[in-house]
């Protein structure tokens, strides 16, 4: 396939539309990350093995349910089942709305500037109360791919540089914002912050490589 005029909807392919089924995966997916953020602050001494055996049995069914459920590795995964699976706002570990990973980084493209946003939960946490800095250079990394598309061009992370000036906490809206710095070949630079309210918590760079044979061409 051929990149599109708009490289950008690579991750946001125009927003699928929230239709009966698509919104009811959505649903389940936020239902997903209720667990997966319950079970990892789950108190084990207070709990008992006897209840958590019975949580464990109740997750199991689920997991048995969703294996024979349809699945879009019958099209060879997410990423080529078709326009409305294949952007990153669906399937990725960031950004992906039906990604049980994701926060999700909710992504905006618009007067040539990229924005963002998250909240971030307890299954993300690393020092108490704050975001692990794995998942800090992830949202950057996730929005400067975004970023990146003012470009024209579509590469791949070569060097990512994070500047972590005060640690993220959880639980509360973080904004995000990148932008195209410039172009020189196939190297595309790209700079981003990220702010709790007007307190800046971090700053970023990377370059991406635009492939000399493009792997979206056939």
């Amino acid at each position: 396939m051929s990149l599109p005029s708009d490289p950008s909807q690579i991750y946001l392919g125009g927003e699928p539309v929230e239709d009966e089924a698509r919104a009811a995966k959505h649903r389940l997916v936020r239902e997903i990350k209720r667990s997966v953020d319950n079970a990892a602050l789950l108190d084990v001494g207070a709990t008992g093995a006897d209840a958590l055996n019975a949580f464990a049995d109740e997750a199991q069914a689920l997991a048995d349910h969703l294996e024979t459920a349809p699945s879009l590795r019958a099209f060879g995964g997410a990423a080529v089942a078709g326009p409305a699976d294949a952007v990153l706002a669906e399937r990725s570990p960031v950004s992906g709305r039906s990604n049980p990973l994701a926060p999700p980084l909710h992504l905006d493209m618009s007067d040539g500037v990229t924005r963002a946003w998250a909240v971030w939960t307890d299954a993300y946490e690393g020092p108490p109360g704050c975001l692990h800095g794995g998942w800090v250079a992830a949202a950057f990394d996730d929005l400067m791919g975004l970023a990146q598309m003012a470009s024209g061009k579509a590469g791949f992370t070569g060097t990512l540089t994070v500047k972590m000036v005060k640690p993220t906490p959880l639980h509360k809206r973080i904004d995000y914002k990148a932008w195209l710095d410039h172009v020189d070949g196939r190297k595309i630079w790209v700079k981003a912050t990220a702010h709790d309210s007007e307190e800046l918590l971090g700053e970023a760079e990377i370059v991406f490589i635009s492939p000399r044979a493009p792997f979206w061409e056939d």
